[in-house]
């Protein structure tokens, strides 16, 4: 495993995101606890120190399973933990940082928090944490007394708000989305260069778009790849496009099975700064040129059809699980956030309300169906 120096420590290359864990009958909360052990024990064998989790993640339990595998094999200290603040529970009754933080610990079984995250920024999610929570005096409170190593954001919104929180705190890390379909939107290039240019590393996630990037069986993906001559698997293409960037802390892999952690170890071990080469380069802009074409339900997402639906159905949210799939050729990357929000589809009970309400004039009712028989058929 190749590492990173971080203030004197080596921090691997590759990191372990804790949100897409293999799951026992489709269900968040019950994590395959024995699938998940073999995964981390690999993991530890072959370097990787940083283990990516939040408060959310599988309704609290991706916290609780790290923490338990962690103590069960003596391992704490020989790793980072990296969790996060969730920042979509702000305004509700009772959230509170310093409950939040307490639960933390003890889901982890752990005195402190190695690399601790401001979850998903977005909006005016910073300023109302500075102006209602104080939480800039939270966080340096909990940096004074080591319950907080290092202190970071996690981010979901344009470069200019990007620039405003990271000259608004004394961060020692962010973490942006990223991967080559994703490079020119949110943070993107311009952050990579403006985070460099004040020395914050960057965490990536997402460096698989959440394994959209992979492309089973996606005989056009392979027809462009042959054209250019790559042979590597496209989950290595994608990885390599990201570890070719400079300022890098650590690239994260939401793995969820023992084989894609043995793959990104190997590709980890192999791709650094400067090794995507121009015909790799080529590729990937053939890529996105073809993907760009794919044909999918021209849903713009304005959720006008949600509004008066008796039925309460998700219609945006099954739209962009099906595109997705369809545009990446991947139905079981979508599988799990279709399984989770799109739950009652089938109680659809063609109403036309939606239709009425629609400004693309889309046929509702017949599109769920579509969706159904992709996904559940």
């Amino acid at each position: 495993m190749r590492y990173n120096d971080f203030h004197g420590e080596k921090i691997s290359v590759l990191g372990f995101g804790l949100m897409r864990l293999p799951v026992l009958n489709n269900d968040q909360s019950q994590i395959d606890m024995e699938k998940v052990e073999e995964m981390i024990l690999y993991a530890c064998e072959h370097g990787i120190n940083y283990y990516d989790t939040a408060y959310p993640y599988h309704n609290g339990f991706s916290e609780k399973a790290l923490g338990e595998i962690l103590e069960k094999n003596n391992l704490r200290d020989k790793v980072n933990i990296a969790t996060k603040l969730f920042t979509l529970e702000i305004g509700k009754p009772g959230f509170d940082p310093e409950k939040m933080l307490a639960t933390q610990l003890e889901r982890l079984r752990t005195d402190h928090i190695d690399f601790y995250l401001i979850h998903g920024l977005h909006g005016d999610q910073w300023d109302r944490l500075k102006n209602e929570y104080n939480i800039v005096e939270f966080l340096n409170e909990k940096r004074a007394k080591g319950i907080i190593r290092y202190m970071g954001f996690s981010f979901h919104d344009d470069y200019d708000r990007f620039v405003k929180i990271i000259d608004d705190y004394n961060w020692d890390f962010a973490q942006i989305q990223y991967n080559y379909l994703d490079h020119e939107i949110q943070a993107g290039d311009k952050g990579l260069a403006y985070a460099k240019s004040k020395g914050i590393p960057l965490n990536i996630m997402e460096p698989l778009k959440g394994g959209n990037l992979i492309f089973p069986d996606y005989a056009q993906i392979e027809e462009i790849k042959a054209k250019h001559g790559i042979t590597e698997s496209s989950a290595e293409l994608g990885l390599r496009y990201v570890f070719d960037k400079e300022n890098l802390h650590v690239v994260l892999s939401g793995m969820s099975a023992l084989p894609q952690m043995v793959e990104n170890v190997e590709i980890a071990d192999r791709a650094s700064v400067g090794c995507l080469t121009k015909q790799e380069e080529e590729c990937i802009e053939d890529i996105r040129k073809f993907l760009a074409t794919v044909e999918t339900i021209p849903c713009t997402a304005c959720r006008y059809c949600v509004a008066g639906c008796p039925q309460e159905i998700a219609i945006p949210r099954a739209f962009s699980c099906y595109n997705t799939a369809v545009k990446f050729g991947n139905k079981e990357a979508q599988l799990r956030t279709y399984n989770r929000d799109c739950t009652n589809l089938a109680d659809c009970v063609e109403c036309g309300q939606c239709m009425d309400a629609c400004p693309q004039h889309l046929e509702v009712p017949e599109l769920l169906k579509k969706v159904r028989a992709y996904f559940e058929g």
